[in-house]
């Protein structure tokens, strides 16, 4: 055969025998796929009672009609056969499958209405973590630093502030003397706004008076139990269910996107860490907050162990109040990095958490949280006009529960009368 490959003005010589042969013989040469017999005179028995005796000649004409009609038949067939295609052919295409169209982005804050708010939380958050951009953090720096009353869970009333009364309660019993004592017998007579008016200072020394030579691991097992059964008395549920459903969509956005998320609370730190693991999945060494002062001593050996072994007790006074000025402070000595983002609350005392989050030198966010949805939750923003008006200054995001949150609890609550009654500002 001739080089396909060699085309008009290739130098290359075209070798051929000067005639084209197909590698078979053309199909109406080979009709007859088997040598045909020679025809022949067909046999005829004798008919004794009525053959004639010269029976009459075959016609010749017939003979050669039949032959070239057998011809034309077989004919016919190879062409058929040869028309038939050596593989099945394929059924007829059906309608064209549309592909899916494509799924939606999922809202990682469904709880979150759409407006500024919300738009400065992904925008920063996207920016942040984005290698190519120039905001990128890396992971180790991305610290987030949240209060905890007010701004992740219902702070009306404390809810430290409820196993405290409880705690008042035990002291009581063990002696009688003090139900008549201050602070003593208002904590008892149901005034849960009490605390609230007179501070958070006053409630870790209240908290720490009933601490006096407790194991802080009796402690952390009173705390748990309390976490565990408590109900909230305006809402009348768990305690679990006044923690607030947006901020924990974004604990867990900022967990997808490599953030360390630390909690920093006024609060005694014993009874904040428990709850932080249970409500949040926050570890207890990301959790900064008030402290009573410990001593180690040395306790009795368990199960009939002869050394004994060391414990911390717990004294009644303050070692570190973890509030106001103090939380940049306590982040500092204990995160050892500036956040570039901090969340708190109006009337919170977290101004100076957030403001030094704001001088991080990089991209940063600052949240803090309005409470001015009386009919959802509790209305009290009238009582932190200067914190409004020093986040206004700053530039932070104000975080309206009425506004910016489309709900504010897992499951709507409802209010138990009576109504919260009016009281005066709590003291700084």
């Amino acid at each position: 055969m001739a080089d396909l490959g060699a085309t008009a003005g290739d130098s290359r010589t075209v070798r051929s025998s000067g005639k084209f042969e197909p590698h078979c013989r053309p199909l109406s040469r080979r009709l007859f796929l088997f040598p045909m017999p020679p025809m022949r005179e067909p046999l005829v028995q004798p008919d004794h009672g009525n053959a004639p005796s010269n029976p009459p000649a075959r016609s010749s004409s017939a003979s050669a009609v039949a032959v070239p009609l057998l011809a034309l038949g077989l004919l016919a067939a190879a062409v058929w056969l040869g028309s038939i295609p050596s593989q099945p052919q394929q059924p007829p295409a059906g309608p064209a499958v549309q592909p899916l169209p494509p799924a939606k982005p999922v809202d990682p804050l469904p709880s979150w209405n759409q407006g500024p708010t919300k738009q400065a939380i992904l925008a920063f958050v996207a920016a942040v973590t984005d290698e190519a951009g120039p905001d990128f953090v890396p992971v180790p720096e991305r610290v987030a630093v949240f209060d905890h009353d007010g701004t992740l869970a219902c702070e009306r009333p404390l809810l430290n502030g409820l196993f405290i009364v409880e705690q008042v309660r035990g002291l009581v019993a063990r002696d009688p003397s003090l139900a008549s004592e201050e602070p003593y017998a208002t904590l008892l007579s149901g005034d849960l706004e009490f605390m609230r008016r007179l501070g958070r200072r006053f409630v870790n020394e209240v908290a720490a008076a009933t601490l006096d030579g407790v194991p802080a691991t009796v402690l952390d097992a009173d705390v748990r139990a309390f976490l565990a059964s408590a109900r909230h008395p305006l809402f009348d549920v768990p305690l679990a269910e006044v923690s607030y459903t947006p901020m924990k969509e974004l604990l867990d956005l900022l967990g997808k996107n490599g953030f360390s998320v630390w909690l920093c609370s006024g609060s005694s730190v014993h009874f904040i860490r428990p709850l932080a693991e249970a409500w949040y999945g926050i570890g207890p060494d990301r959790v900064i907050g008030s402290r009573p002062r410990g001593v180690m001593v040395e306790a009795p050996g368990e199960d009939g162990a002869e050394s004994p072994r060391l414990d911390m007790v717990l004294l009644p006074e303050i070692e570190l109040f973890n509030d106001g000025p103090q939380k940049p402070v306590s982040i500092a000595a204990q995160v050892g990095r500036r956040p570039i983002l901090a969340v708190g609350n109006v009337a919170g005392g977290d101004l100076e958490m957030l403001r030094w989050s704001q001088s991080s030198g990089r991209l940063n966010l600052q949240l803090i949280v309005l409470h001015d949805d009386a009919d959802r939750e509790v209305d009290y923003g009238d009582q932190g006009d200067s914190d409004l008006e020093a986040a206004r200054r700053a530039g932070w995001h104000i975080v309206s529960m009425a506004s910016d949150w489309n709900r504010v609890f897992a499951n709507p609550l409802v209010k138990e009368e009576p109504s919260e009654p009016a009281d005066t500002p709590p003291t700084p």
